[in-house]
């Protein structure tokens, strides 16, 4: 079993400030584009491009099973239905930040028995005795975006609007590929229950 703590422990003030700062954004920007956007330069008539916008706070509501994505311009860029922990492996409230990227991530504690050619025999952790006949093969993460020492990230998967994973959130595949090309290393996430 993961031992699942808060990176930043939040008390009193800076705890309800925190909630409160989620919330404003939340109710202040509901309804806003889906779709991840680019924002027009103005040049004062020298060639506009249009360059994407980074993500500069992340917001994800585990009640609604949704994530909402803020760019560096204050506006809300994404949202997207998500999958987060379930029943004894919830995802943890909490105030993180991005502290690391990686785009091919497997999990070493959840995945799969797979046989010498390779064919998945059933759902495993990697803390069961495995025959020799098997092996352990991690389940795959990709688009991997970590908050904590202890494995917790947001990564694409499967996703129904309801808790579904042992404490990651998952994210719909083209959305986690999206939000990882525009999300920079120490990226707030704020989890609101």
């Amino acid at each position: 079993m993961v031992n699942i703590k808060k990176t930043v422990p939040l008390t009193g003030l800076k705890k309800g400030l925190s909630l409160l700062f989620g919330l404003f954004f939340f109710l202040f920007f509901q309804g806003k584009p889906l779709a991840i956007s680019t924002e027009e330069t103005s040049g004062k008539g020298l060639n506009p491009a249009k360059e994407p916008i980074a993500a500069s706070e992340i917001l994800i509501s585990l009640s609604e099973q949704k994530i909402y994505v803020y760019g560096t311009n204050g506006r809300l860029i994404a949202s997207s239905i998500i999958s987060s922990g379930r029943d004894k492996y919830a995802t943890p409230a909490g105030e993180y930040m991005v502290i690391e990227k990686e785009r091919f991530h497997y999990s070493n504690l959840y995945g799969y028995l797979v046989d010498k050619k390779n064919n998945v025999v059933r759902s495993a952790t990697s803390k069961e005795k495995i025959s020799r006949k098997y092996r352990f093969k991690g389940a795959a993460m990709p688009y991997f975006l970590r908050l904590t020492q202890t494995g917790i990230g947001l990564h694409g998967g499967t996703t129904t609007g309801r808790p579904l994973s042992h404490g990651c959130i998952r994210l719909p595949p083209d959305f986690a590929a999206k939000l990882f090309s525009i999300t920079p290393l120490h990226t707030r996430v704020l989890i609101l229950e």
